[in-house]
């Protein structure tokens, strides 16, 4: 399968460059990639625009703006769509938190399935480097939202993903508000209720290798609001 990755991007100038090249040791030549950077003050997009002057392989779209994750998303999976051309689409961060070493997995399992995420909730996936409370906050969190929304997924949360292109177009992703991990989630009920063939593989989960978490409370509170929201509406 063709595949498109996709690494949204703030601040992460230690990591974007080094991301890529380890992602072209595991994928096939026909592989693109696409950085959605969020005006990141670092020059994030100033490496990638160097780096895709010499690989066409690789596109960088810039906004004015930190305008969050989802968002991010959004802006990424219109253009791909429209594009044409993608079997799949592949959702990794660029923090190195996941390890470009799973995506030709992902990206098989595709082949008979329309979302494959790479889960830390199943045996032979794990978190590495995590504080206590980030183990808790995760753990606890899953559980909440399989609880509340009836999902059948044990890593609800999780941001390392493969979507087929062609089951994508038929889920109204604009209309996702939250913007951080409730995202995620969120997505994963569309994909659900509209009888998508969903698989999780095992992944380990490292802590960022350089850089800042870009969790907050905004996000946190998202995730306790959304569950809720997603029970009593149609999606």
């Amino acid at each position: 399968m063709k595949a498109r990755i996709i690494i949204p991007t703030y601040n992460e100038r230690e990591n974007i460059v080094l991301l890529i090249t380890e992602i072209f040791r595991y994928m096939p030549e026909d592989t693109r990639i696409l950085v959605i950077d969020d005006g990141s003050p670092d020059g994030t997009a100033g490496l990638v625009r160097e780096y895709a002057a010499k690989d066409s392989r690789v596109s960088v779209m810039t906004r004015s703006e930190k305008l969050g994750m989802g968002s991010a998303y959004q802006t990424a999976f219109r253009k791909v769509l429209s594009e044409e051309g993608d079997d799949c689409v592949v959702t990794i961060d660029a923090d190195f938190s996941h390890n470009p070493k799973y995506i030709p997995a992902l990206v098989g399992a595709a082949e008979n399935r329309d979302l494959v995420i790479g889960s830390r909730y199943m045996q032979g996936g794990g978190i590495e480097n995590w504080e206590l409370w980030r183990r808790i906050l995760s753990w606890g969190g899953n559980i909440y939202v399989r609880f509340i929304t009836g999902l059948p997924i044990r890593d609800c949360t999780a941001g390392f993903s493969c979507m087929r292109t062609d089951f994508l177009k038929m889920v109204p992703f604009e209309k996702i508000k939250p913007s951080g991990y409730a995202w995620w989630f969120t997505l994963r009920t569309m994909f659900y209720r509209r009888s998508a063939r969903i698989k999780e593989i095992p992944i380990v989960f490292t802590e960022r290798r350089a850089g800042q978490s870009k969790i907050n409370t905004h996000i946190i509170w998202e995730g306790l609001i959304e569950p809720w929201r997603i029970r009593f509406s149609k999606l």
